[in-house]
């Protein structure tokens, strides 16, 4: 690290600069998770938001805008839901948008006070004079030049203005102190991707905040003629300039938008700068991998257009594409042969370093010409480019350049690893043959008979002293001081002593193979692997890369051991993750993690989407054995006469079926056969990313079935059912096959089967409760959506339901209506006219054989959510139409019918009169009532099913939880009998045991508590007041047992779902509501019983009789005790009283 980083102005700097890499990666983060709402059209009105969702008009008359609104009680009512569910994401928006305004302001502080001189010695000028500091001076205002337009790329500016609007509204202008200039800055600039280019854009834009003309032009200076980065000596030949200076090339066009005037009017200066920068390269990823074509892109400047005229004609462009298609075959043809196993040697590459590198070099540069080029928007240019060499030829260069490089860094890096031990152990070889050497000129130690030779003695001995000094921490002293000694020994051999004797030029021969080890040795150093991290430099191509990904799925179809290829072509794309976090780790910034974990996820996501194709393969193959198992194949019983044995061979079809398990295995066992790869920060398993990727398929597959298969446009029962028993068919094959391949894909079929189809249920169950929800829970918040394996989402087929389980239930309900059913007790369902039935249970086998126990779960859980919301509709309702008057006059009334237990006077007059006063109530809520009664019919059907199905499947789950429940009840009731000695059970274990008990089906819809409401005035009173009128419109059906509309098509009343209705919204409030309401019928039956003498014909009163109907299947559904009734209707009453 440079004096500059080690001082508070290289500091603060630094910090200003991690900042910006830390904002860029949120703005592309929150891009993908922008509100459907605000990137609307501004002219669609279609949008139930639209009233609510403004742009800048707003700003010049916001008291109109809020009048409009609050006056309109729906869509202030509307702006609050939008408020609640919006606001956090909008402040997330607001602070990435400050923060933009934060780092430039910041930026232009810190210039003002190297102009002011705060910083003690340093000034604009000598900061871009040291090597850091024009480094990161460049890269300040470079990094805000990539917010500017990524932010107009990523996120459109009318959804800005409308976020910016909508967050000034519900935070208010004290609040928030920077808002102007954050909108000033954020304004829309009028850019669209797939537009016309707006004029002097984007210019102006980056004109919005004035920034020192001078500095511009000294960053400009820098970029233009120094070699910033110094990657000149990693590309040392003139051919790859361009490369070299890719990374300020980038900047400098960035950074030349601030400077307007130059790509204008300079022609000079753009003459130079294309000339070294853009000589052979016009595509420029200039951010992460967004790329941009020079000849759209500097279209409209004179200057600019004039310099990139020299070398974008058709002559420069075919010399330049012919001259790397030419380089093409032979680098893959030198790749192939550095691949073959056992060419990659520690010892062959220490003895070829050099040309190892120089090939990974050549290899990378024409990958990245060929890669970028070939995105051009020019049409001519284009066609000229991908005809040079094949897509193939491409994919080749870059799977096998990737493997090289990886293979070369492995052997590399085990080099540097033991690179001290190689040197020591040559060193004392070297060292001890010396030794060896001049004990043998001493005579004293003869090899063979020598004479006496003190002078090489001498001259050996020290030659072993230099040998033993020699040093590898300076690797250029230590080889120029061992070449020096190996050009000694080389002449020392020329002695004639020395000439004659074989053993002495043996020991000289191994003394110089050794030293020349040492000198290979001490040549891989750190900065051959730098230097070879700064070649395979693959950040650039983090987006093109899609362009290929069908290419590498044809591939890995065709061929499934390419993937192995592959896993090297995904550690070279992580070096993405260098470029966006090498300032943040150098300031040691929070910001690290957050970063890291962004650009690795959208890496490993890339990695699934290439390897899907596996799990897609399989699943294809899948189909084959899905029509096999299901159609074809018979299946074999348990016993078979001998004579009988050969018709159940079926030979074909189990070669077939074998052929097919085969490819299965055959398919998985190239991603098995990876090893676990770290991808940034994310390490990746083989197997579970072969899993994921099953798992993935899966979740398509079936969710694809469920979306197609539960559409009903007729409303005929025959497609209703029939639609249910094609789903049940199909995902009962896939299921079968599924678990059939489970061991030769070495997972658990089942266990995946089940987690995923209850996510895909779940998931969708969420996202239709939405609407009936004032707090939404969007895709990405919810917990059942996933990135490596997301649930896909589809099209509605109707403006009612978001996705097939809302159709599947709304159906049901259809299917169940009043007008056309009537809801039978005893045979536990609904049946037409003729009395067939229509829904029963049949259909809700139907059911659980199509979508199974979590879509039985599912269903019920959306058919509760109805409730509630009818309910509260209901309430609503009810406030809204007893105003004062009313109210009073329910009062009135009320004292009139008490006691109960007493005859009101004129009791006749008083009840008519009442319901005609409340004729409108009664009418709104009617059809309110008795929705909620066929939705709780609807959810205790479905219980017993789950409930039939727990017990005959898992007996020992059923009792279990049935002993569970019996003893949390016990506890329940000994803690209110004695609050001090019984403790209430442990808060967690009752909503736990309470879902295990409703997946059971061992619960009472008609018991439930949907609500929490203020009371209402006078409820059992109206209650009573509705069932009177609705009365006079059933009539008791001897046939089926219950009560029936009289004219249910028009009136849409049956006796079931009415009665189950009322007592749903009593139990919605007090118990004495329901009491007080039994006590009004009770003494309606005496009333009608006094009123009509019973002496004549014998019989009860026709609406006593139906009253007393009513009564009695109240008390049946709401299991209320017929004490209760006996209390309060004479028992001679209830006695004489029969079903004629």
């Amino acid at each position: 690290m440079t004096d500059f980083l080690s001082n508070v102005a290289g500091q603060t700097l630094l910090s200003i600069v991690a900042r910006g890499s830390a904002i860029i990666a949120e703005l592309r983060r929150l891009s993908d998770h922008i509100p459907k709402v605000f990137l609307r059209p501004a002219n669609d009105a279609k949008s139930k938001y639209a009233p609510i969702i403004l742009d800048f008009k707003y700003l010049k008359n916001p008291d109109e805008f809020e009048d409009r609104i609050e006056k309109d009680e729906d869509t202030a009512e509307l702006d609050e839901e939008f408020r609640e569910n919006h606001l956090p994401l909008l402040e997330r928006f607001y602070s990435l948008f400050e923060s933009i305004h934060k780092y430039i302001s910041d930026w232009l502080a810190y210039l003002e006070e190297l102009k002011e001189g705060t910083f003690v010695q340093h000034t604009t000028e000598g900061v871009l004079l040291d090597v850091e500091g024009k480094q990161l001076m460049a890269e300040a205002l470079y990094l805000y030049g990539c917010m500017l337009l990524l932010l107009d790329l990523r996120v459109p500016g009318l959804a800005r203005e409308r976020m910016l609007i909508s967050y000034y509204r519900y935070k208010g202008a004290a609040t928030i102190p920077n808002i102007d200039e954050v909108c000033k800055l954020c304004r829309s600039t009028g850019y669209s991707p797939t537009g016309r280019r707006p004029a002097k854009y984007p210019e102006e834009y980056f004109a919005r905040i004035k920034i020192p003309k001078e500095v511009i032009k000294m960053i400009v200076s820098r970029l233009r003629s120094d070699d910033v980065y110094n990657r000149r000596k990693a590309y040392p030949s003139p051919e790859h300039r361009s490369t070299a200076l890719a990374t300020q090339s980038a900047m400098l066009y960035t950074i030349l938008y601030f400077a307007p005037s130059v790509l204008e009017g300079q022609h000079s200066m753009m003459r130079e700068i294309v000339d070294k920068h853009f000589n052979d390269n016009w595509v420029v990823p200039f951010q992460m991998g967004f790329a941009v074509d020079l000849s759209q892109a500097w279209e409209p400047y004179k200057a600019a257009r004039a310099a990139l005229d020299n070398i974008l004609h058709k002559q420069n462009i075919q010399d330049v594409t012919s001259r790397y298609a030419k380089s093409v075959h032979k680098l893959n043809a030198g790749l192939l042969k550095y691949l073959t196993k056992g060419v990659l040697t520690e010892a062959f590459v220490m003895n070829h370093i050099r040309v190892l590198v120089h090939h990974a070099r050549e290899c990378n540069v024409t990958l990245r010409w060929f890669l970028l080029q070939r995105t051009t928007m020019h049409r001519k240019y284009r066609e000229l480019v991908r005809k040079a060499i094949s897509v193939n030829q491409l994919l080749d260069l870059m799977t096998n350049t990737a493997q090289f490089e990886l293979s070369l860094k492995n052997v590399l890096q085990q080099l540097l690893n033991t690179k001290e031990e190689r040197w020591e152990h040559c060193k004392a070889e070297a060292k001890g043959r010396l030794d060896d050497l001049s004990e043998y000129f001493s005579g004293e130690k003869a090899l063979t008979r020598v004479k006496r030779n003190a002078n090489l003695q001498a001259w050996f001995k020290k030659l072993s002293e230099q040998v033993g000094a020699l040093d590898f921490g300076n690797a250029v002293v230590a080889g120029r001081n061992i070449a020096h000694l190996i050009r000694h020994l080389e002449e020392v051999e020329q002695f004639h002593q020395i000439e004659t004797s074989l053993q002495v030029k043996s020991f000289l021969q191994d003394t110089r193979e050794y030293m020349t080890r040492m000198i290979k040795t001490a040549n891989v150093t750190d900065s051959v692997l730098a230097d070879l991290e700064t070649i395979s430099d693959f950040a650039y191509a983090c987006e093109v890369i899609n362009d290929y990904t069908q290419h590498l799925h044809y591939r890995i179809k065709s061929k499934p051991s390419t993937v192995l290829l592959l896993r090297a072509t995904f550690l070279k794309l992580s070096s993405v993750l260098s470029l966006p976090l090498v300032r943040i780790t150098q300031c040691g910034s929070k910001d690290d993690i957050s970063v890291a974990e962004y650009y690795s996820k959208n890496l490993v996501l890339y990695i699934r989407k290439v390897l899907e194709i596996v799990p897609q393969s399989v699943f294809n193959t899948l189909a084959k054995i899905i029509d096999l198992l299901t159609h074809k194949m018979v299946a074999v019983p348990t016993k078979i006469e001998r004579l009988h044995l050969g018709n159940y061979s079926q030979l074909e079809h189990r070669y077939t079926l074998a052929k097919a398990t085969h490819q299965v295995s055959v398919f998985t066992r190239g991603i098995l056969n990876m090893k676990t790869t770290l991808v940034g920060i994310v390490q990746l398993d083989p197997r579970q990313l072969l899993e994921d990727g099953i798992r993935k398929e899966l979740v398509r597959r079936i969710a694809v079935a469920l979306h197609q298969r539960l559409v009903f446009g007729t409303g005929k029962l025959q497609d209703f059912e029939a639609r249910l028993k094609a789903l049940g068919d199909e995902l009962t094959g896939f299921k079968r096959s599924f678990e059939y391949i489970q061991d030769y894909i070495h997972m658990y079929g089942l266990k995946i089967w089940q987690e995923e189809f209850s996510r895909i249920i779940a998931y969708n169950v969420e996202q239709e409760c939405n609407a009936f929800l004032k707090k939404k829970v969007f895709d990405w918040q919810s917990v059942y959506q996933s990135d490596a394996i997301p649930i896909p989402q589809f099209q509605p087929y109707d403006k009612a339901s978001v996705n097939f389980m809302g159709r599947l239930v709304r159906e049901l309900l259809a299917q169940c209506d009043p007008k056309k059913t009537v809801y039978i007790e005893c045979n536990q369902g609904w049946y037409n006219n003729q009395l067939r039935e229509v829904v029963g249970i049949r259909t809700f086998d139907f059911l659980y054989r199509g979508v199974g126990v979590f879509g039985l779960c599912g269903v019920d859980r959306l058919v509760c959510f109805m409730i509630v919301r009818d309910l509260h509709v209901l309430t609503k309702t009810y406030r809204r139409n007893l105003d004062f008057t009313y109210a009073k006059m329910i009062s009135g009334l009320m004292d009139e019918l008490s006691p109960t237990s007493a005859l009101p006077r004129n009791a006749a007059k008083l009840y008519q009169h009442a319901i005609d006063k409340l004729k409108n109530l009664i009418r709104s809520v009617s059809p309110l009532v008795i929705g909620v009664g066929t939705a709780q019919l609807l959810r205790r059907q479905v219980a017993n099913q789950l409930n039939f199905l727990c017990k005959l499947d898992s007996k020992l789950l059923s009792c279990s939880l049935a002993t569970v429940n019996d003893s949390l009840i016990n506890d329940v009731k000994a803690h209110y009998l004695n609050p001090e000695a019984k403790a209430y059970p442990a808060n967690p274990i009752l909503p736990e045991v309470s879902k295990h008990l409703e997946t059971a089906g061992f619960n009472n819809p008609l018991s439930k508590i949907y609500i929490t409401s203020e009371p209402l005035h006078g409820l059992a009173c109206v209650m009573f007041l509705f069932v009177l009128d609705h009365l006079t419109k059933v009539k008791w059906n001897k046939r089926i047992s219950t009560l029936v509309g009289k004219n249910p098509t028009r009136e849409g009343i049956d006796g079931g779902p009415l009665v189950v209705g009322v007592i749903t919204v009593l139990k919605q409030f007090h118990s004495s509501h329901t009491t007080q309401f039994v006590g009004y019928l009770a003494q309606y039956v005496n009333v009608c019983v006094s009123a009509e003498s019973t002496a004549k014909g014998g019989t009860l009163p026709t609406q006593a009789i139906l009253a007393l109907l009513f009564l009695e299947q109240f008390c049946s559904f709401s299991k209320m005790s017929r004490k209760v009734v006996d209390s309060l209707v004479p028992a001679y009453l209830l006695d004489r009283f029969t079903h004629e």
